[in-house]
């Protein structure tokens, strides 16, 4: 599949609608990743662990998302919006190139006597949150579906959503299912000063088929998350709890879609615990870091408890507004069905922005990462591995 036909097709929808009672512009975001790198041992620097160790330093990959938005109709008391996205991947051996459509879906706002509700349908980015340093998001079930958002009901926002759960179309005993995700949640709910609470249930559906008995059981994902806004910062901490495939994604970095049905997962059950965030220590250092940890039990019929334990700093120092040095350094030890694994990173990078923050972007870097498998060979049959390269980062 080909990008410049999808992009073509698709900003011609837009930009061709009659529907407008106000004309706005169609706005173009997204974001993009990609460089260049060596590893010593696997010839090509690696891309290893992300999710446990940090990403900087350790992405060897191009991705890109092509975003165009447009509202297609204004009569001052309502709108509706059309938001689409496409995506593109490769790898740097030149394996990939592959394009697809991630989000596809009609935004209304100002139907109802609550002017915050927004009605919406499609395929959609819904609601993600994520860890960035890891890029890892631990709740997200974005896809096909349907929903009403932001109703002002107390102190806070209800938001509920039913979507198609991305299952490969089989469980692991090799039936084919439907299954659905009811996603539930109330956001800012205020708690001590500048502190705030976002609760929220998924409730992973598989529905049976004439003719057809699923003995693997629904799942169900609990997830609270406390936000404190710093004078200079934030600081997330995130308790999940879960159940039957669900308490699986406890371990193996899971957001709450692609549930793998398994009976015997019927009795697994599962949590972790995640803190963030980013904050600055003086003019010049800012620093960020997660910490995770997470724990299953009877997992695959088995009575032993897989665990994870991961932790990733990332401290920067700003030389002016253009150009800063960032060090992240990350470490893991985890045993996931009776097997150790574990591993480190260590990243120095020179980088150059627009101007200065933690999140400033467009960034261009340059970098050295040292890897090492504390219980294998991953990089081309050795235990460690250094790796050079350079990296370009966007968002906009």
């Amino acid at each position: 599949m080909k990008l410049l036909p999808l992009v073509t097709a698709i900003s011609a929808a837009l930009l061709s609608s009659n529907l407008m009672a106000a004309a706005s512009p169609v706005e173009f975001n997204g974001y993009m990743r990609g460089g260049v790198g060596l590893g010593s041992e696997s010839g090509a620097n690696p891309k290893w662990e992300v999710n446990k160790v940090g990403r900087l330093g350790n992405e060897n990959d191009l991705y890109g998302e092509f975003g165009l938005k447009k509202e297609v109709y204004n009569d001052g008391e309502s709108s509706f919006v059309v938001d689409s996205m496409l995506y593109y991947w490769e790898g740097q051996d030149g394996a990939g190139g592959d394009v697809g459509v991630v989000q596809f879906n009609v935004q209304a706002k100002g139907l109802f006597e609550d002017k915050d509700i927004v009605l919406w349908g499609g395929d959609r980015f819904y609601q993600r949150h994520d860890v960035h340093i890891l890029d890892s998001y631990y709740w997200d079930v974005s896809g096909i579906g349907a929903g009403i958002e932001h109703i002002n009901i107390g102190p806070g926002k209800l938001s509920l959503a039913l979507i198609q759960d991305d299952t490969g179309d089989a469980t692991a005993d090799g039936q084919e299912i439907t299954a659905v995700i009811a996603d539930v949640r109330y956001a800012g709910i205020p708690l001590w000063n500048k502190a705030d609470l976002e609760v929220g249930i998924d409730y992973n559906y598989g529905h049976e088929r004439n003719g057809q008995s699923i003995d693997a059981d629904d799942s169900i994902m609990l997830t609270a998350s406390l936000t404190q806004n710093l004078d200079a910062g934030f600081n997330k901490t995130i308790v999940q709890a879960a159940s039957a495939g669900y308490a699986e994604q406890m371990t193996n970095y899971g957001s709450g879609n692609g549930v793998v049905r398994d009976v015997n997962d019927n009795d697994a059950e599962g949590f972790r615990i995640i803190n963030w965030g980013v904050v600055s220590l003086g003019d010049n250092i800012e620093f960020g870091h997660s910490v995770l940890y997470a724990q299953a039990s009877d997992v695959d019929g088995t009575a032993t408890d897989d665990t994870i334990f991961s932790v990733v700093a990332r401290p920067m120092y700003k030389w002016n507004k253009k150009l800063r040095t960032i060090v992240e350094v990350g470490g893991f030890t985890q045993t996931i069905n009776d097997v150790d694994a574990g591993g480190s990173k260590f990243t120095l990078a020179q980088a150059w922005v627009p101007h200065t923050g933690f999140w400033s972007r467009p960034e261009i870097r340059v970098y050295t990462s040292y890897l090492t498998d504390s219980e294998g060979t991953a990089f081309n049959g050795a235990d460690s591995e250094i790796s050079v390269g350079m990296q370009a980062e966007a968002w906009w």
